[in-house]
């Protein structure tokens, strides 16, 4: 059984185990997430420019949800390089 017993739903037994190499392919999909949702931002505006009331509601949700996968996709990168770092 993977669920820690007591524990809230979701909760999982094992923590994961990220690899140097995981770690940073995680880190470089989050920047260009950061990259590519942000260029979306101009697609809002001008939509939002031009008056269509659904166009922009929709691509500002985009931009909200993108972001926020790039924000923990980089964070996630981060933590497993750290965890990952040689000690000397």
């Amino acid at each position: 059984m993977l669920l820690a017993p007591g524990a809230p739903s979701g909760t999982l037994r094992r923590s994961m185990k990220l690899t140097r190499r995981t770690s940073n392919i995680l880190l470089t999909i989050g920047i260009y997430m950061l990259l590519t949702w942000g260029f979306r931002v101009f697609t809002w505006l001008e939509e939002f420019r031009a008056g269509t009331l659904v166009a922009p509601a929709v691509h500002f949700s985009l931009v909200v949800v993108g972001l926020l996968i790039g924000v923990y996709l980089s964070y996630l990168g981060l933590k497993g390089r750290r965890a990952t770092r040689p000690t000397t």
